[in-house]
């Protein structure tokens, strides 16, 4: 009998052991699903259960605002973007994208960035070899360069003859009839076939400096690559200071992430939450059945002794 007494004892004592630590774990498992759930209010004759709906469901715009003052006014300040931003690491690649970008031939970068194809980027060089020939054309015919020759031609004829005797044989008359023939030739050369001139010389030219890069192009006017790096940062200092003033001025981060929050589902919150904080809520559930265990032992030990 009294053996059988024993190995009752025992039977309750580990039953005891096992229900604390079942009931341990089971209470914190339930604690943990409760921050999600129930996901709606749970109404029984008229009234709504208390705990209905869980923690997170039901205080998810606190939760959602908390979260945006956090981020916005400590993790996400203005001074962070700006230091983030002009970072030597990140100005550094920023400045040498830029001056690869501004090595490359100045015929594709302008096809790149009015995004012309062949046939358009050809079409556009000769309107402009047109243009740029045009106002050439203008210029020297505006200059009136036949009378110019004529006039000069003269002045350089009469000083020649002055110092012997062709002064007495050619006179100055003789001499604007000469140069003022020359002069009209030489205008009317210019009015047939100048344009055609100059139009070479131009698709020359432009074929010449399509060929270059922007770099290159500032190298001939001693800007040295060093030089155009220095001033791309310098800038790219000066706009970030003034995009992340302007930027901010008109975003609300705060208001925004607490919007974000407010506005997502509670099965992707929870996903969310989950994903996050996944261990360290196991850890919980599993210290409640190392608790349940404890308290159960602590309890068998006692009425063992005092038993």
């Amino acid at each position: 009998m009294e053996g059988k007494k024993v190995e009752c004892e025992m039977i309750q004592y580990i039953v005891t052991i096992i229900m604390g630590t079942v009931i341990g774990y089971g209470t914190n498992y339930l604690a943990v699903k409760m921050l999600f759930r129930p996901k709606h209010e749970v109404k029984l004759w008229g009234k709504t259960l208390p705990f209905t709906p869980g923690v997170i469901p039901k205080q998810k715009s606190k939760l959602a605002g908390a979260v945006g003052n956090a981020v916005g006014t400590s993790l996400l300040t203005k001074d962070d973007i700006k230091s983030k931003l002009a970072g030597e690491e990140l100005k550094k690649a920023v400045t040498e994208k830029i001056t690869e970008v501004l090595s490359t031939q100045l015929k594709d970068e302008i096809m790149t960035l009015s995004k012309l194809d062949e046939e358009s980027y050809g079409e556009m060089k000769g309107k402009l070899s047109v243009m740029l020939t045009k106002q050439i054309m203008d210029s020297v015919n505006a200059a009136s360069v036949g009378d110019k020759i004529s006039q000069e031609t003269a002045a350089v004829l009469m000083e020649k003859v002055q110092g012997n005797m062709l002064k007495y044989v050619v006179t100055e008359e003789m001499v604007k009839a000469f140069t003022d023939h020359v002069g009209r030739k030489v205008q009317e050369y210019i009015e047939e076939n100048g344009a055609l001139i100059v139009r070479k010389q131009v698709d020359k030219k432009i074929d010449e400096t399509e060929a270059n890069s922007i770099t290159e192009l500032l190298e001939k006017v001693n800007i040295t690559s060093e030089k155009l790096e220095e001033k791309i940062s310098e800038y790219y200092d000066k706009a970030v200071e003034s995009a992340v003033d302007q930027l901010m001025s008109k975003i609300d981060i705060a208001e925004m992430i607490k919007t974000k929050i407010d506005e997502m589902d509670v099965d992707m919150l929870e996903e969310l939450t989950l994903k996050v904080m996944k261990d360290q809520l196991d850890v919980i559930i599993n210290l409640g059945a190392l608790i349940g265990f404890a308290l159960a032992l602590i309890n068998v030990g006692i009425n063992a002794f005092f038993g």
